[in-house]
């Protein structure tokens, strides 16, 4: 039998589950399509991407928290129909952005290379590239981060 992996990489140690289950893995929560077992950046699901969105006001209380004070109620929460895109960038996690670094007059070549490692066919106009990006970044989960960093570094 083989060392686990995941205790490898994660643990640095070499460990050997004789049942083949490995408590580290379980441990592991994937927020791109929220389940146990994986990394976000193993996540092999294709529906990932956006936060779990409450239905009521009372999701947004811990379940612990509900629980100690009786809280039992259930106020639905009413949700605009259609996401602007600013809202839905709102809604995707943290750890599903695409972060483009740039300096100063590398914007539009440092968003075209991204584009193009990702399949996205550009266009002529920088703002419409961006714009392009952000909505493949929506679409797939994921929030677009530009960073612009200083020369002087």
């Amino acid at each position: 039998m083989a060392a686990c992996g995941v205790c490898r990489s994660l643990l640095g140690q070499n460990r050997i589950h004789s049942d083949g289950i490995c408590p580290t893995r379980e441990l592991l929560w994937c927020a791109h399509c929220g389940e146990a077992g994986h990394l976000p950046h193993e996540c092999s699901s294709q529906s990932f991407g956006h936060v779990y969105r409450p239905k009521t006001l009372e999701e947004l209380i811990p379940a612990d928290v509900r629980e100690r004070w009786d809280i039992q109620t259930t106020t639905p929460i009413l949700w605009p129909k259609q996401l602007d895109i600013l809202r839905a960038e709102c809604e995707i996690a943290d750890v599903n952005s695409i972060t483009v670094c740039f300096r100063d007059g590398q914007r539009d070549n440092k968003i075209r290379e991204m584009m193009k490692s990702l399949g996205i066919a550009t266009v002529h106009k920088m703002d419409a590239n961006v714009e392009k990006l952000r909505t493949w970044c929506i679409q797939h989960g994921r929030r677009l981060i530009l960073k612009h960093e200083n020369s002087s570094e």
